[in-house]
């Protein structure tokens, strides 16, 4: 099953996913050095994660609708499935293990339990194992249930449309049927926040898992079919017009969006305010994220490659090249700073690069934290392209090695 976020055909998607991997190794140097605060923008900078869901949502569902607005019903879930499998698997049962050496955790993960819960991503089902094993990859619970609800929802998509009687019928009817989607989704936060009331840290489950961050990925899913609709001609195709002349209003979209989300949630003006609870503050930073994933995703695939500002940065081959290795660089970016850079200290002890032989009341200085960082980020580059080169990318050929179709996937 080819996929509309291929390489080939949306050239800067894997700059996008560069981004969103960029913006959770500062969210996570912050964390691992001590600096991040809720008092300041860098408390949002995991707005990373909603644009990866996004991006996953907008190639993964292309192939889906472009059977559905042809009419006929969506084939090629074996090799779906075999693809989705052989792209995230190898890489994280390598990263895992080794990971769990490195942070000392051999003993949270190797246990019965443990095996079943961090092999089987299964650790974002509970607050207990949320960030045990590799800490970040609670995100790969919430895109392995995607993965196995979307075959499921196609199917009901194809039903639901089977009355309609030309393309643009059906692209009109699975706009809405995505846009209930994303209405079922914030009904579901929405329930649960009633029910904890301020209890917020108690529910991070169930605002975090499936169906709670649906929306965020039908932010891609929307624009798959604005992608598909415009290829084929269908209706005006005004909104990916727009943004081809304009690209740079989706970068304006996002940045008003992330700044929204300070201003409401607790760094701007409306901090503290009684006009929002803590529940509401809750659903505000959520959406907001995906509106912020919508306007970068809205930009990427509709800037032209090399042309414009927003279409030069967006093709600039080194970044392509993150997004290229960004699995990898996800899976190990956490660890490498934790052992790096969580505790600056580690170069003035006795065998710093500091002489200091009792390494008490010593504060790193920012420029030494800042090397720390560096080197960690640098590190996580290169394991990313060794897991690349030699785990994700022959595991790719192969899960293709069987099936008609050649491109990418992610």
């Amino acid at each position: 099953m080819s996929e509309v976020g291929s390489n080939r055909r949306l050239p800067l998607v894997d700059s996008l996913r560069a981004g969103a991997a960029l913006l959770i190794f500062a969210y996570h140097a912050l964390f691992v050095t001590g600096n991040l605060s809720s008092t300041h923008y860098g408390w949002y900078l995991n707005i990373g994660v909603p644009l990866f869901y996004a991006i996953s949502g907008l190639l993964l569902f292309g192939p889906f609708a472009g059977h559905l607005i042809e009419g006929s019903a969506p084939s090629g879930i074996r090799s779906y499935a075999r693809h989705r499998l052989f792209r995230i698997v190898p890489a994280y049962w390598i990263a895992l293990p080794l990971v769990a050496v490195l942070l000392g955790r051999v003993g949270q993960v190797f246990t019965p339990s443990g095996v079943l819960t961090y092999f089987g991503m299964a650790q974002a089902y509970s607050l207990k194992t949320f960030v045990g094993g590799i800490g970040q990859a609670w995100t790969l619970t919430v895109e392995v249930a995607f993965y196995a609800f979307l075959p499921f929802w196609a199917w009901l998509c194809s039903a639901a449309l089977s009355g309609c009687e030309s393309e643009l019928q059906r692209v009109r009817r699975l706009i809405v049927l995505v846009g209930g989607l994303v209405l079922a989704s914030i009904g579901w936060k929405l329930a649960v926040v009633h029910h904890v009331g301020n209890d917020i840290p108690s529910a991070v489950v169930p605002l975090t898992a499936l169906p709670a961050a649906l929306d965020q990925f039908c932010v891609g899913m929307l624009v798959s079919i604005l992608v598909l609709a415009r290829k084929r001609e269908i209706g005006s195709g005004r909104v990916l017009g727009f943004f081809s002349e304009w690209p740079a209003v989706g970068i304006f979209c996002a940045a008003a969006a992330y700044w929204g989300i300070g201003e409401i949630d607790g760094v701007g003006l409306f901090s503290g305010s009684p006009l929002f609870g803590r529940g509401a503050r809750t659903i505000i930073e959520h959406e907001g994220k995906a509106l912020f994933a919508a306007g970068l995703l809205l930009a990427g695939v509709a800037a032209s490659p090399g042309f414009g500002v927003v279409g030069r940065v967006l093709a600039w081959r080194p970044l392509r090249w993150v997004g290229e290795v960004s699995y990898g660089f996800y899976l190990w970016h956490l660890a490498l700073l934790t052992v790096v850079a969580g505790n600056a200290k580690w170069a003035l002890g006795d065998h710093g690069l500091i002489a200091n032989p009792s390494g008490v009341g010593v504060t790193a200085s920012w420029q030494l934290i800042s090397l720390a960082v560096a080197i960690a980020f640098v590190a996580s580059l290169v394991v990313a392209w060794i897991s690349w080169q030699w785990i994700e990318r022959p595991f790719i050929r192969r899960s293709h090695s069987t099936a008609s179709e050649t491109s990418s996937i992610r």
